[in-house]
């Protein structure tokens, strides 16, 4: 159950296909704040170190606009070669799985014939990331401890993320006292609305994964799919600028997404304020017209618009003001 912002596109990509593919049809400074309970971060921080360092599966419900889906999660703690590796697999349409390694992220789609590519992957987990420096937090949520609670016949401290304004999501988090694992996570709206849930509804801690659990059940050496492939572009080749950004947002990456038949490329900037991040997609005129009204499904925004000759898609899980901020702020 993520823990956030994925400092990588897939999970975003994961849970919000159907808006992603409408889609494709900055240093800054924080007012200083009082830091969290010390506790509050500990809790967060043997969170985050138990994501990564320990082995196990499980099935994992994730509500979005009163709908369920679930998945089964593969997760491998680092060899003693240092490679973590991590599969992600939809028990219900569409059907989608993810599998991640040390040299790449591959998102399949069984029934478009679709896969998405990247050769140079974020170290952090498909599902259950948590940003690194949790202690620039207190910038711009307030973290406490509320209780404990039982997820999955397991105890667990519920964890609370209240943001400092109206730009981000608020989020609540039941860290399971033995193996420190999130166990359940929600998103919510600024009026404390639930926007988006995740809950393991079964978890297994393991000493090792079975190869086979942890490699793709998709066969796409048919000629009948389609590779897309992402690739990393440096910073100082960005010809966008970027006015109007929340404060705590920052430049996390700068991609181009290459999709047959014609490889027509889609620049992508990844934002994130170490909890919540923003897409920015940008690609060439499309015939047609485009239009510029927001969409949503569960916690993600979205907004397109034609700025020249590009079309711009703005999106995130993040309040709606702020992906218009952001969209009405980018300049080329």
């Amino acid at each position: 159950m993520a823990v956030v912002a994925n400092s990588s596109p897939w999970k975003e990509l994961f849970r919000a296909w159907p808006l992603w593919l409408m889609a494709m049809a900055l240093d800054v400074r924080a007012d200083t704040a009082e830091a969290p309970p010390a506790s509050a971060l500990a809790w967060l921080t043997e969170m985050r170190h138990a994501v990564a360092g320990l082995s196990y599966r499980g099935v994992v419900a994730y509500l979005k606009d009163k709908q369920v889906e679930s998945f089964q999660l593969f997760h491998a703690a680092k060899s003693d070669s240092g490679v973590e590796r991590e599969r992600l697999v939809s028990m219900n349409s569409p059907l989608r799985e993810v599998v991640r390694n040390a040299e790449r992220v591959a998102c399949y789609f069984p029934d478009t014939r679709t896969v998405f590519v990247e050769s140079k992957p974020s170290s952090h987990s498909i599902l259950l990331d948590v940003p690194d420096d949790l202690a620039r937090l207190s910038r711009y949520y307030r973290v406490g401890l509320q209780g404990q609670e039982y997820v999955a016949r397991r105890l667990s401290q519920v964890v609370d993320v209240e943001p400092r304004d109206n730009y981000r999501y608020g989020r609540r988090i039941w860290v399971d006292v033995d193996s420190k694992l999130p166990l359940k996570f929600e998103t919510r709206a600024e009026d404390g609305r639930l926007v988006e849930q995740l809950v393991f509804t079964a978890l297994d801690i393991e000493s090792t994964i079975p190869e086979r659990e942890l490699e793709s059940s998709i066969q796409t050496d048919s000629f009948q799919w389609q590779v897309s492939r992402r690739e990393s572009l440096p910073l100082d080749s960005l010809r966008w600028t970027l006015h109007g950004v929340p404060e705590g947002f920052q430049i996390i990456s700068y991609t181009r997404l290459k999709r047959p038949p014609n490889d027509r490329a889609v620049e992508h900037i990844l934002l994130s304020d170490g909890f919540s991040s923003v897409s920015i997609y940008i690609e060439g005129r499309k015939e047609g017209t485009l239009r510029e009204h927001p969409k949503k499904l569960g916690a993600i925004h979205a907004h397109s618009l034609m700025l020249g000759d590009f079309r711009i898609t703005v999106m995130g899980e993040v309040p709606e003001k702020t992906v218009l901020a952001i969209a009405q702020g980018l300049h080329f």
